[in-house]
């Protein structure tokens, strides 16, 4: 329901104005009454000496005062009225107005809120076009886009009512074209084309008769662009007259240029994940992806205790195929192998291609280990593939590795290393058409595992953990902006271990809190170390699990690590990072998490942006103050446009959601120039400077201020 602005005291500007009205005509009339009374009577006492016509003069006056005030009266009422029923049918034009903007408002928001929500062009166009319906208020919207001949536009989306009206619609924007569409000319200047009055202009297209049929009056066709390049259209239409003013399509072509945004975002999202995750040979998956689907199905096996098998595959003879017939002849044949593969997995399995003719598969959801044996023996029938021309059949045979989680190994890559070594146990070609399963090595690799775990548990009380510290940079002047701790373990028997190895372990075993723990009080204590040597510009960023940011009461443990080392929320140096891949986890409980954190004064910075599987739908659900762009798409930059695309999108993004952005890997100046060049003027990486001690990290900093 709509209703009318109310004054400060409650009451309507209607009813106001009403009262002041009120208030003249008293006004008037009592000034009236009183002038007549008073003069009146003077002036028949000065005339009149005669008693009789006195009185009789007396009552004729009356009567006149009553006839005159009356007239008198229904003037000032009538006028005023009429003065009351222009503003009150202004006020209504000016209500239904603002209705209409907070209308096209809501519908930006809720557009907007698309944009970061949906990873697919298709379900993008036709959810804008639903909420401008629903949300927005007009009877019909579409989404035309540009087709390859960049000449014609047509509908690829549309909602509402009477949606006839779009079909057949193509039309010709070439502007210097004869047979240019009559709003060419508009959406090329980027400007939007307004009709008010639908039958007050010729028919345009059969479109355009078709929609006066159906009582359209109104229509806004808006532009949107990439850089000067006209991608497509937005189009409403209404069945209201004159709805279209300066305010409304102000914010319509703001609605335009957001979708516009999201196509690119998309289109440079797909791309990214096409050309880093797909093999342009056979178009499978290559093995960044595989290692990402194994990863996710390991979680899935850990909750539900199910069995996943990784198996590694080889093409026999393709060195001889690429030697004796050519290397066009070694690609068919595995495009053939891989199309092979695909027809014969089940649903929910994956295939990769990992190069030169080896191939790896992932079977999910197993019952048990041998499962894995039924579906080997379907995948490594041998079979013929015709060669062409006077070349006889070629007689295709595979081999494999497999290995099973649990038992063989507990990640991703180990998995795959296991299989591989299965594979190219006695070698490939000596169990062509079987698959031999890892075991040699298990046991060794348990007690490995065990030993390390052991070790890691008294780690803290040997005081093997220390932290180094690598620096945060201003890539225009090289300034250090702050600092991130890492932790780094010495072991007596091991060596140096690799956080790659030990965090994984911790968080699995529950140490990861106590060591978390150790942690922030190590870098708080630094910190304020650092500014109590007047180094007061500096930020500590520190890593969280998700596991020690779910902990119950970790924000007051928070404060009194803060309390203790003197750290103040309205100057606070400390910045915590999480991980994308943990936020997708848990994204209500982690929320809620950063959201207490943020109340205490501390920034929130999301790690490893981009590694994870919804990058783009949880961005304004989240209290984050930064992006941290993942280094292995800051490793393409130089060498990989798609690489440098993904980042102009994320400067872009991040402008739009008032994100800063920070690049981690940098390790070349070409990267460090590019980045800079995009708008990402903060960074890390082995080009400014490894990890290193505390004391080692001072000599980068400027001089102390004080």
């Amino acid at each position: 329901m709509e209703h009318h602005a109310v004054t400060r005291n409650g009451s309507s500007p209607s009813r106001s104005l009403a009262g002041r009205l009120a208030l003249r005509i008293v006004v008037v009339y009592l000034v009236m009454g009183i002038l007549w009374i008073a003069l009146s009577d003077r002036a028949l006492a000065m005339l009149v000496d005669d008693p009789v016509l006195l009185t009789w003069l007396q009552t004729f006056k009356g009567w006149a005062y009553v006839l005159v005030t009356a007239l008198l009266l229904y003037g000032l009422i009538a006028w005023q009225m009429h003065v009351l029923a222009q503003a009150n049918v202004r006020l209504e034009e000016r209500g239904l107005h603002i209705a209409r903007l907070n209308r096209v408002h809501a519908m930006l928001s809720a557009i907007n809120g698309a944009i970061l929500r949906i990873r697919h062009r298709d379900s993008l166009l036709r959810e804008s076009c639903r909420i401008a319906v629903d949300t927005g208020g007009f009877d019909l919207a579409w989404v035309g886009l540009v087709n390859a001949d960049a000449r014609t536009l047509s509908p690829v989306a549309s909602a509402g009512d009477a949606l006839d009206c779009l079909d057949g619609l193509s039309l010709c924007i070439a502007s210097g074209d004869p047979d240019a569409h009559p709003m060419a000319a508009d959406l090329c200047a980027r400007l939007p084309f307004v009709v008010n009055e639908l039958s007050a202009i010729p028919p345009m297209d059969e479109c355009h008769s078709r929609a006066v049929a159906r009582g359209f009056r109104a229509m806004a066709v808006v532009p949107f662009f990439n850089g000067s390049q006209l991608l497509g259209v937005l189009g409403f239409l209404s069945r209201q007259a004159t709805v279209f003013d300066a305010d409304e399509l102000q914010l319509l072509t703001e609605v335009a240029a957001d979708t516009g945004l999201g196509l690119m975002i998309i289109d440079q999202a797909q791309a990214l994940e096409r050309s880093t995750r797909y093999d342009p040979l056979t178009g499978l998956p290559n093995r960044g992806l595989l290692e990402e689907r194994i990863g996710q199905a390991l979680l899935r096996a850990r909750h539900h205790r199910r069995y996943i098998g990784v198996m590694a595959l080889e093409v026999l003879g393709l060195r001889a195929v690429i030697d004796s017939l050519g290397r066009q002849q070694g690609d068919r044949l595995q495009q053939v192998v891989a199309r092979r593969l695909l027809s014969r997995l089940r649903e929910g399995d994956t295939v990769a291609h990992l190069g030169n003719g080896e191939f790896a598969l992932l079977l999910c959801d197993l019952r048990m280990g041998m499962d894995v044996s039924e579906v080997a023996d379907k995948l490594l029938e041998p079979f013929e593939l015709e060669m062409g021309g006077d070349l006889p059949p070629l007689h295709v045979k595979l081999s494999a590795g497999a290995a099973v989680y649990p038992g063989d190994a507990e990640s991703g890559p180990e998995l795959l290393h296991c299989a591989g070594v299965a594979l190219h146990q006695g070698g490939a070609q000596s169990h062509a058409g079987r698959c031999v399963f890892y075991a040699r090595e298990m046991d060794e690799r348990v007690r490995e595992y065990q030993a390390l775990d052991n070790e890691l548990q008294g780690a803290l009380q040997r005081d093997e953990m220390h932290l180094h510290y690598q620096p945060i940079v201003n890539t225009r002047d090289g300034s250090v902006l702050g600092v991130e701790a890492l932790l780094r373990w010495d072991n007596r028997r091991f060596g140096s271990v690799s956080p790659g190895r030990f965090i994984p372990m911790a968080e699995h075993s529950g140490l990861i809190l106590s060591l978390g723990e150790w942690v922030l009080e190590q870098a708080c204590a630094q910190i304020a170390h650092w500014r109590a040597q007047g180094w007061n510009h500096l930020h500590m960023s520190v890593n969280l699990s998700a596991r020690q940011l779910l902990t119950p009461g970790f924000d007051t443990q928070v404060v009194k690590v803060l309390e203790r080392h003197g750290l103040d929320k309205d100057d606070m140096p400390l910045v915590l990072e999480v991980t994308e891949t943990a936020v997708i986890e848990d994204m209500e409980q982690v929320s809620e998490a950063l959201f207490r954190l943020k109340r205490l004064g501390i920034a929130v910075h999301l790690d490893d942006f981009g590694t994870g599987y919804a990058s783009l739908s949880y961005l304004h659900r989240l209290p984050v103050d930064a992006l941290k762009i993942d280094q292995s798409f800051v490793r393409g930059l130089g060498g990989d446009p798609v690489a440098e695309n993904l980042i102009r999108t994320l400067v872009v993004l991040a402008e739009r959601l008032d994100l800063s952005l920070v690049a981690e890997g940098v390790e070349t100046d070409e990267q460090r120039d590019i980045l800079r060049r995009l708008g990402c003027d903060v960074a890390q990486g082995y080009l400014f400077a490894r990890p290193a001690p505390a004391e080692q990290i001072e000599g980068l900093f400027p001089a102390p201020q004080g």
